[in-house]
């Protein structure tokens, strides 16, 4: 029983490192979701400076022939202030977070690198509530060196039970004796013993409490766990279902906030109407960007926090690392 209970802990110290592998796995993986996120905050600010700069040198051209006020040229050139500046605030920001990066994952200092937007797509649950969360109790490394510490304890109490049953040892030892290889003779000698506990109730008794008392208190945390796992995959259902929706609803304002932009400068560029409209219309565009990029970062949140819950981390990664080529 003693051996059984060791080899319980031996698996439990196992699985509780695959779990920090899984953890490990989820940090670097949802940081870099970050670092694609920041940069595609970046290149969206640049494609609205360079919109804001094209507004301004049309401006500048249309009241050049007389065919606007200079109102209109100090409102492009506010325009392009503000969008110079959230660029070099996005930029900086999306430096910032490679720079967390590089040091989760370990890389040299100053070691430059690129991040790759063809990393594919986690896929999409195709399980329900109900299967996620059992396939979280199978998998979880967690709960399941949670499970091997409650084995390791019901394993020492009996370990501690067999202590009061008698018990025989037997020791044997041979070998040889003597001034050279040649004269030596063989030696050996066998012990038997009988060991019957008579005076140890009391200790045996006390011992048998804490065991239980640990057992209770294994079981306990392990109760605990399964229900912060089911918790975890039920928020992450949630989640899921929300940001879905969020990144659809973003998509399709994002589309139709690029139409306004295109229509208002058309209506400029005619002498129809003043950048009163093109400036709001590019503010509708910065915000629809942001909007559809946070949803997609969101969305990109939930399904590894589902990943995660259902403890498949590992796996969906040897998935997606194996299909880049």
């Amino acid at each position: 029983n003693n051996t059984r209970a060791e080899n319980h802990n031996v698996e439990a110290a196992r699985l509780v490192r695959k779990s920090a592998r899984d953890l490990v796995i989820n940090v670097a993986g949802t940081v870099y979701v970050q670092a694609l996120a920041a940069a595609a905050r970046a290149d969206s600010a640049r494609a609205q400076r360079d919109t804001a700069q094209a507004l301004y040198n049309t401006s500048v051209d249309l009241k050049t022939n007389g065919l606007v006020a200079g109102i209109d040229v100090l409102r492009s050139q506010v325009q392009l202030s503000t969008e110079t500046q959230r660029l070099t605030a996005a930029s900086n920001d999306a430096e910032k977070v490679k720079l967390q990066l590089a040091r989760i994952i370990g890389l040299p200092l100053g070691q430059a690198f690129q991040l790759d937007p063809r990393l594919p797509e986690l896929p999409d649950p195709t399980m329900a509530l109900e299967q996620a969360v059992e396939q979280a109790y199978r998998q979880r490394a967690d709960y399941q060196a949670a499970l091997e510490r409650v084995k390791a304890a019901e394993a020492a109490r009996q370990a501690i039970v067999g202590e009061a049953l008698p018990s025989v040892r037997v020791n044997a030892d041979y070998g040889e004796i003597g001034l050279t290889a040649a004269s030596a003779q063989a030696t050996y000698s066998v012990i038997g013993a009988v060991n019957i506990p008579i005076f140890q109730g009391g200790r045996l008794q006390g011992r048998l409490l804490e065991a239980d008392a640990d057992i209770r208190s294994r079981r306990a945390q392990a109760e605990d766990m399964k229900a912060s796992i089911y918790y975890e995959v039920r928020d992450a259902f949630l989640d899921l279902q929300a940001t879905a929706l969020q990144l659809q609803t973003a998509t399709q304002a994002r589309d139709l906030a690029a139409q306004q932009l295109t229509q208002a400068r058309d209506r400029f560029a005619a002498g129809v109407a003043s950048n009163i409209e093109v400036v709001q219309a590019q503010e509708a565009v910065a915000l629809a960007n942001e909007q559809a990029i946070n949803a997609r970062f969101g969305y990109d949140l939930a399904k590894g926090a589902l990943i995660r819950g259902t403890g498949t981390t590992e796996e969906i990664l040897r998935q997606l690392v194996g299909g880049i080529r």
